[in-house]
């Protein structure tokens, strides 16, 4: 099998590390890079001295896109900045590849029909790349609702915050994609758009959204810092609820929980812990902390998954439709932080 990677940052970099840890040499890896940086990350983020990228993984390297797909990958992982996405995307589906597409699926809703029909059209796997579907505590948090305990749900809330500045240690934040407006960042499309997937995928459709985006000092970006959102959601029973959730580029250490409370009860999560309290009908019924549970594996367990679906030939629990709905949760927050207003998911077209 024939693997194209767009882009060598610090996630396509751990999708290369996992892909070698699963088919060893039996695949064959090439990256289509433009800046080609020498940094060879480890697992925890930390750079790799005296490891050189191209070597260590035996890559094949293009500096031309179009000659990159004429090598003919089956699979493409798109994993370069989020403003080049669908670009990058819609030239491999029509080259006849799979792809694995790295969150956002954009950050724009530009081309985005025009991806459908090619991928339609092309009956390609396309697969999305939010690894928190595979976190213990969202899996655990899928079978209590699964199970009715929680009953007829009330509301949920979440947050997910990192400090932006020392995020990437190895270098400036200024310069990176999170930074800046035109590439894609901002914490609602790098953070918080893992939120907006789990929380379709948990509770149900969202229909609207008011967010509030704070002014925020200290960190030299062009795209908000921080963002509110209250979300009006209507759950899998066809109730309509609030569904609650911040981001923001500052907090430290970071923190990442989720809280779903229904009428029977309440079940609280630390996604960074990896810890489950489960309360029913005033009592803990249930305490979960996965001690064994490491990050990396949520990455092995989705790309295991992605190609079963390759081999298998069969569509993706994440999939394109997927993707659609967290961009347009994630737009719809933006649009209604800039101008004031509720935003209905409908009218992000």
């Amino acid at each position: 099998m024939k693997l194209l990677f767009v882009g060598l940052g610090s996630i396509g970099q751990r999708h290369l590390r996992n892909v070698r840890r699963l088919f060893g040499e039996d695949v064959e890896i090439s990256a289509y890079r433009v800046r080609r940086l020498n940094h060879t990350f480890s697992d925890s983020m930390t750079i790799r001295d005296g490891v050189n990228l191209e070597e260590e993984f035996n890559i094949k390297v293009f500096t031309d896109y179009s000659e990159a797909l004429q090598n003919r990958p089956n699979v493409v992982f798109i994993t370069n900045i989020t403003a080049k996405h669908i670009e990058c995307a819609m030239e491999a589906v029509r080259a006849g590849c799979d792809i694995f597409m790295e969150k956002p699926l954009s950050d724009n809703f530009d081309r985005i029909q025009e991806l459908e029909n090619i991928v339609r059209e092309k009956d390609c796997v396309f697969y999305m790349g939010f690894q928190n579907r595979f976190h213990p505590c969202i899996q655990y948090a899928k079978t209590v609702l699964a199970q009715d305990m929680l009953g007829n749900l009330l509301s949920v809330s979440n947050e997910f915050g990192e400090r932006l500045t020392t995020m990437h240690s190895y270098e400036d934040y200024r310069q990176t994609y999170m930074a800046k407006k035109d590439m894609g960042g901002g914490p609602i499309l790098n953070l918080q758009i893992h939120c907006f997937d789990y929380l379709q995928w948990l509770i149900g459709i969202p229909i609207s959204v008011c967010t509030t985006v704070p002014e925020t000092f200290g960190i030299d970006i062009d795209v908000e810092g921080a963002a509110s959102s209250l979300f009006s959601f209507q759950t899998h029973q066809g109730k309509i609820i609030p569904v609650y959730s911040h981001t923001d580029f500052f907090q430290f250490p970071p923190t990442h929980r989720l809280k779903i409370v229904g009428e029977k009860g309440y079940l609280d999560m630390d996604l960074n812990k990896a810890k489950c309290s489960l309360y029913v009908e005033g009592v803990l019924k249930e305490e979960v902390c996965f001690q064994q549970f490491v990050r990396n594996d949520m990455f092995i367990e989705e790309l295991k998954d992605f190609f079963d679906c390759v081999k298998n030939r069969k569509q993706p629990d994440m999939n394109l439709q997927q993707g659609i709905v967290s961009l347009r949760m994630a737009l719809a927050a933006k649009e209604s932080g800039k101008n004031h207003v509720v935003v209905k998911m409908e009218d992000i077209v």
